[in-house]
C-alpha cells in the first residue's frame, strides 16, 4: 500500500535502486488496474498506488501505473531519509532498498515511529550506521488494520512473507541483481 508523500523538487535516488525497488512491488503488491479496497480497506490501484491519485470506478492503463509508480516510490524514500534516516543514501545499496520496500507498503511514518510516538528500531540504529537491528526489525512489521498477519485465520499471510524477505536483502542474505554497488556508481 502506498500513499506518496510529497516529493523533494531537484532529487532524485539512484535509478538502479527506483527500478529494483519498481520491479519487486509488483511481485507482491500485484498490478490491478482497476481500485479496490486493500486489506485496511483503502482504495489501492496498480502496484499498491494509495491516496489522492486513486479514482475509484476508474480504469488505469499501463502506462499510468508506471507513470504513478517511480514517483511514489522515491516520495517514500525521501520520506523515510527527511522524517529519521537522513544518511539513507549513504547507506549499502541493499539497506535503502529493504527500507524503501517497508515504506512503500506500511509508510514512512510506520518505519519511523512507533504508535506511542517513539522512534522505532530502524529510526533508532539507521543515523548510526547500525544496519544488523533495524534489518531484523523489519520483521515485526506484521500487523494490518489490526489483524496480526502470522495468524492464518486473517488471510493476510503474505505480509510476513514480504517481512521476510525485506529483511533477509537488508541483511545481505538474499542477493538481487541490480542492487550491487558498483551498478549505483554511473547511476544519478
Amino acid at each position: 500500500m502506498s500513499t506518496a508523500p510529497k516529493k523533494r523538487r531537484g532529487v532524485s535516488w539512484p535509478t538502479a535502486l527506483v527500478l529494483a525497488l519498481a520491479g519487486s512491488l509488483g511481485g507482491w503488491e500485484g498490478r490491478e488496474l482497476v481500485p479496490y479496497r486493500d486489506i485496511g480497506g483503502v482504495w489501492t490501484v496498480c502496484d499498491g498506488i494509495t491516496g489522492r491519485d486513486v479514482v475509484p470506478g476508474k480504469t488505469y492503463t499501463e502506462a499510468e501505473c508506471t507513470a504513478l509508480l517511480l514517483p511514489a516510490i522515491e516520495a517514500h524514500l525521501f520520506e523515510v531519509e527527511r522524517q529519521c534516516v537522513p544518511n539513507l543514501r549513504e547507506l549499502p545499496p541493499r539497506v535503502q532498498f529493504a527500507v524503501g520496500h517497508l515504506a512503500y507498503n506500511v509508510g514512512a511514518g510506520a518505519v519511523c515511529r512507533l504508535r506511542s510516538g517513539s522512534p522505532t528500531t530502524i529510526a533508532r540504529t539507521l543515523p548510526e550506521g547500525d544496519t544488523a537491528p533495524a534489518c531484523a526489525a523489519i520483521r515485526s512489521y506484521t500487523r494490518v488494520a489490526g489483524k496480526d498477519c502470522r495468524d492464518p485465520a486473517n488471510r493476510c499471510g503474505g505480509i510476513p512473507r514480504r517481512r521476510d524477505f525485506e529483511s533477509r536483502v537488508c541483511a545481505g542474505e538474499t542477493v538481487l541483481p541490480g542492487l550491487e554497488e558498483s551498478a549505483w556508481a554511473s547511476s544519478p
